[in-house]
């Protein structure tokens, strides 16, 4: 098996994995948890294993001064990105809060080829639009009705930005440093950031053993996912690595509907089949072309 095959089987596997935490916040949330309690527990959860990984492998954290910059930068994104998306659900539903914060990969196509990291080419733009288009069916987005917030748009368009510029710097980082201190110097700071947090929303913590379950296993996903994340992008670089998390949201609708009983309609259906469909297409083609 190649380099690039297995990061995008990598990359699927930490969508798969991402794919379980919708489920699990929503019954954190039902069980008394609330926003703040959840952003602090998770970030916490990803950063102190990676921390420890580095620990006991003898991985040097912060080793440089450039080291601790690039870290800041990563956190800094990693924390907007997290906390404008959170930020937007107060004021989208939330199929259109995603579908917005997911034109990240688009995005970061622009970005790349603007710096002349990455060529613009028909199939990889239509796939890529073939994918947010079947993502939108996925999460229901066209059976939404009412108005659409402007604050709610810029908080989900901030979040797709900064979703960009973090997994930016994480393909330049791992090209040359451990996928693991990069993981570890970045969630370092985005821990401080986010402890910001309860200057606006003090955490509520769950009413029962149900609700402290369900974060400990989104705790274990978001770890698990985190960590693979990482090093996913060192195989494949961030472009492809945003392309295939795509998956995510479909793995999230399959979840439901194995875990919870949540009927899937035939849109969504559709959506599946155009979002696999593009990246498989995508794939094939690229392959190809990579023979040539």
């Amino acid at each position: 098996m190649n380099q690039k095959t297995k990061g995008i089987l990598l990359a699927i596997i930490c969508a798969a994995v991402f794919g379980l935490w919708p489920n699990c916040v929503r019954a954190v949330y039902a069980e008394g948890g609330n926003t703040a309690f959840v952003v602090l527990v998770t970030t916490f959860a990803r950063m102190l294993p990676l921390v420890l990984f580095c620990r006991f492998t003898n991985k040097p954290i912060f080793e440089t001064r450039e080291d601790m910059k690039l870290g800041l930068r990563g956190g800094f994104f990693q924390a907007a990105a997290v906390l404008s998306a959170q930020a937007s659900l107060v004021y989208l539903p939330g199929p259109v809060s995603i579908t917005i914060c997911f034109t990240q990969t688009l995005m970061l196509l622009f970005f790349l080829a603007w710096r002349g990291e990455a060529k613009l080419d028909a199939i990889t733009i239509i796939t890529t639009v073939i994918a947010l288009v079947g993502l939108s069916f996925v999460l229901n987005l066209w059976s939404q009705t009412g108005h659409v917030s402007i604050l709610g748009a810029c908080l989900a368009f901030l979040s797709a930005v900064a979703t960009m510029s973090r997994l930016y710097v994480f393909g330049q980082r791992t090209k040359t440093s451990n996928p693991a201190i990069v993981g570890a110097e970045t969630f370092i700071f985005t821990m401080l950031f986010v402890l910001l947090v309860p200057l606006v929303q003090m955490p509520h913590l769950p009413a029962t053993a149900a609700g402290w379950g369900w974060i400990a296993l989104g705790s274990l996903t978001f770890s698990i996912g985190t960590f693979g994340m990482f090093y996913a992008i060192a195989l494949i670089g961030s472009f492809r690595f945003s392309l295939f998390s795509k998956t995510e949201p479909v793995f999230t609708a399959l979840f439901a509907a194995l875990l919870i009983g949540e009927t899937l309609h035939m849109g969504q259906y559709l959506g599946i089949l155009l979002v696999v469909g593009s990246l498989a297409v995508y794939q094939y083609i690229d392959h190809k072309r990579k023979e040539t």
